[in-house]
This record gives C-alpha cells, structure tokens and sequence, in this order.
C-alpha cells in the first residue's frame, strides 16, 4: 500500500497557531507574574537554575494547544522534556525564558516558540505577554507584533566594536575563559547592558543593539531568537564564526564588521 503524502499546511496556518501558543503560555505565566507566594525551586544542585509552578503551568497550556491541533508533531520544550511524534515538524517551546528576571518582577522575561521542519528553521517568536510585544522572523522578514500594529523590523549599521552597544545577560554567565573573553570585548565597545535574556534580540532586530554575546545557552534558548534575528538582517554564529550551538556559546550581530572584530576575540577561546 502506498504511503500517505506529508501535506504540509501554508506557513501562514503555523505561524498563526504558533502566535496562538506563545500568547495562551504567556497568559499562563502572567498569572503567577509579581505574585511574592510563587514558590521556586532549583534544577541545579550547582548553580542556581530557577523552576517555578509558572514554568510549568505555561508550557503545560502551550504543549496542550499544539497536541489538540497538530497531534502528528514533536514538541521539545524547557520543561516536559521531548514528545516524539510521527511528523516533520518539531515545535521548540520555553515557556518563561528569564526566569531569574521573572522572579524578580522585570518585565524582561519572554515566551519562546519556534518551528523546525527538520533541521530547517520555518519561524521563530519571542513574546513578551506585559508589554504585548511579538517579535517575529520568518522567511527573511522579522516584525514587532503589538496588537493589531506590525512594524517591519531591520538591524543597523555599526562600523566596528568601539560603536557598538552590547548585551549580556550575565557578565559571569559563564566559566572562566568564557567570562574572560567577553570581558575582553565588553571593554573595547561603546557600552553594555544586561539582565534582558532572549528579549535582548528583540531590540538587536529592532537596531538598538549592535551585538550580542552568551554562552551556557540550551537549545531551546536559542531557536526563536535566531529566526528573528536572521530574518532581520543580522548574523548570528557560535564563536567561531559557524553554527554549532552545541557547547551554548552565541553571537549575534546587525553589521558583519562587529561580528568579525568580535570574533577575532571570541575564537581565541580554545588558545587560551
């Protein structure tokens, strides 16, 4: 008997239902958002890597949407882990990325849902459900969603490292040599910011930051933020200039020339 055919629905059909899931997860998580009686707990005995009913909560609402309408997909998320389905497509959740932030009432924390088929990325977006604010990347174009308003979003122009704003969102975020290292490019750019997480990449898809440098960085970190960054115009890369997010080690920038000077820095790692 011949095998059924994999049709695969317009883009517009997923990115709409991915819309649907970062929206319900984040009114999941705001719910328990600058409540003091949230209790927290770690899943790390080493470093203190934040859990919370939120998390949970969120993703739960989140995995439960994409299972009622597309039941044949995977699903890997932060919190529950990987649901192997019998699909193309693998839908990557983080439910609150920025737990810390979260915790500590900033409005910086995001809802991450991204989209694979395979290993090609179809979109990304990062939600931030008190502002409203959608950033999304697909197909080369990267919007701001706010409402019923949408704003094509495009990356700037900076002529070198000594022009550029930087984000980290934690200058120790990392081991010694890592730490090092950004230390060594934080002191040669104009100035730097942190404690922004994945909405960081917002605004470098919005031109208001230049680049972008982290590391201890998991796969579910990563997927919406470099949809929406690549469909703005940046670059992003592991530390060497290639694509092997493997050991959790990004950069992302608006102009090449920061991203080269950057480098130039950052692929010392393993001379060190």
């Amino acid at each position: 008997m011949r095998k059924k055919k994999d049709f695969s629905p317009p883009i517009v059909e997923l990115i709409s239902l991915g819309k649907e899931v970062a929206i319900e997860g984040g009114k999941a998580a705001l719910k328990y958002f600058r409540q003091k009686s949230l209790n927290i707990s770690s899943k790390s005995n080493i470093n203190f890597d934040p859990v919370s009913v939120a998390d949970q909560s969120a993703e739960s609402v989140m995995r439960d949407i994409i299972m009622k309408t597309r039941p044949q997909d995977s699903i890997l998320g932060e919190e529950g882990g990987l649901f192997r389905g019998n699909g193309n497509f693998t839908w990557v959740l983080d439910p609150i990325d920025g737990t810390k932030g979260f915790i500590a009432g900033q409005t910086t924390w995001t809802v991450l849902v991204s989209l694979n088929e395979g290993d090609v990325q179809k979109f990304g977006i990062i939600y931030q459900p008190f502002s409203n604010e959608m950033f999304l990347g697909s197909n080369n174009i990267s919007e701001l969603l706010i409402g019923n308003t949408s704003k094509t979003l495009s990356v700037r122009e900076c002529s070198g490292l000594s022009k550029a704003v930087l984000h980290t969102t934690d200058p120790y975020m990392g081991n010694n040599d890592e730490n090092s290292l950004m230390d060594k490019v934080r002191r040669q750019v104009a100035f730097s910011r942190y404690s922004l997480d994945a909405y960081a990449y917002g605004l470098l898809a919005m031109g208001y930051v230049d680049l972008i440098i982290e590391c201890s960085m998991k796969y579910y970190d990563l997927q919406a933020p470099i949809s929406v960054i690549k469909s703005a115009g940046g670059i992003v890369s592991d530390w060497y200039g290639g694509d092997n997010f493997s050991h959790g080690r990004i950069i992302a920038c608006g102009d090449k020339r920061v991203h080269e000077e950057a480098l130039s820095i950052l692929s010392s790692l393993n001379t060190i």
